[in-house]
């Protein structure tokens, strides 16, 4: 067979190229992606993946001639019925590996069988024009829903490169995103120190409780002091933890000694934390934090006898 030939074939079937593709999309599924402080709009491209994969496989999947000689009701339950179950097992597939499970997945899932259904396998030619508009505006609909988190992610990325060396300060909708921990929080509007809103923090009884700051940009370079301002609403004095790490601490055997941690006694009312970079660069043992790649900024407390609650506000760098 000639090479002209043999271009020729592959050509005429694209599945010869798509078959590798989809493998390959197989296995990146469960190897590989982001890191676990990677920037979260690379996390959301890459879950974004999960709509390629299922176009992809789908498209296979119907282009197998039992499937692509069915009727249009019958493609459409296998395509959908393979979404279900093999979004099902790559969940649970991930979780055995201990890997991240996401409902949402399922989501990405069903809307790539469907951009196939409603636009590129045998069917769609076969549906009637109300039926196809319908269905591809649900394709569609379910698309936009699944880049919901992707377009949030690089808005607030670029709403904190803005605000930088302000860290945090409540003013936006989406930065509670920029925040994870084991205490509720929310955002208040009721209480606020500089501007119209701060964190409302409710920590609870376990061994440690509280909130961490951990995408925001991390370049701390040239800049003397991390502050924050603190609430106590209640009467009673409590007692916080401030610790600041970095990306050798995060990715070694995060020790004690290998951070910065400090505690403060926080009166009834509003408290300033000021914190000296110098101090915190100076405090792993042994070594001197990368001021130039902070990963996280955590405030707790530790063995509270009853929920306590207290409003940040206002972290920056100064």
């Amino acid at each position: 067979m000639t090479v002209e030939r043999k271009t020729g074939r592959w050509i005429r079937d694209p599945r010869r190229v798509l078959w590798p593709l989809a493998l390959s999309l197989a296995v990146l599924l469960f190897v590989g992606g982001p890191g676990h402080r990677s920037p979260r709009s690379i996390a959301a491209t890459w879950d974004l993946g999960h709509v390629v994969a299922f176009a992809l496989w789908s498209y296979l999947l119907v282009s197998w001639r039992p499937v692509a000689e069915a009727s249009v009701p019958g493609q459409w339950g296998i395509v959908l019925a393979f979404c279900l179950v093999a979004g099902s097992a790559t969940e649970g597939i991930q979780w055995v590996i201990g890997g991240d499970v996401s409902a949402a997945d399922f989501l990405r899932d069903v809307a790539g069988g469907l951009i196939t259904l409603s636009f590129l396998a045998p069917s769609a030619r076969k549906l009637r024009g109300g039926a196809r508009w319908a269905a591809r505006c649900l394709a569609a609909i379910l698309v936009i829903l699944a880049g919901i988190p992707l377009a949030t992610a690089l808005s607030d990325e670029a709403i904190a490169r803005h605000q930088f060396p302000t860290l945090s300060d409540f003013e936006t909708p989406l930065e509670t995103n920029r925040w994870e921990g084991d205490a509720r929080f929310t955002v208040s509007r009721a209480v606020a120190r500089r501007g119209k809103a701060s964190l409302r923090v409710e920590m609870g009884t376990a061994l440690y409780s509280g909130v961490s700051l951990v995408y925001f940009p991390g370049d701390w370079r040239g800049y003397r002091f991390l502050t924050m301002d603190v609430q106590n609403p209640s009467r009673e004095e409590i007692v916080v933890t401030c610790r600041v790490h970095d990306r050798l601490h995060e990715e070694g055997e995060q020790r004690y000694e290998d951070r910065f941690n400090r505690t403060f006694r926080l009166p009834p009312g509003w408290s300033d934390i000021r914190i000296d970079l110098g101090e915190v660069a100076r405090a792993p043992a042994g070594r001197e934090m990368e001021l130039g790649r902070i990963r996280a900024v955590m405030l707790f407390a530790k063995n509270l006898q009853q929920r306590r609650t207290i409003y940040v506000d206002s972290v920056r760098l100064e």
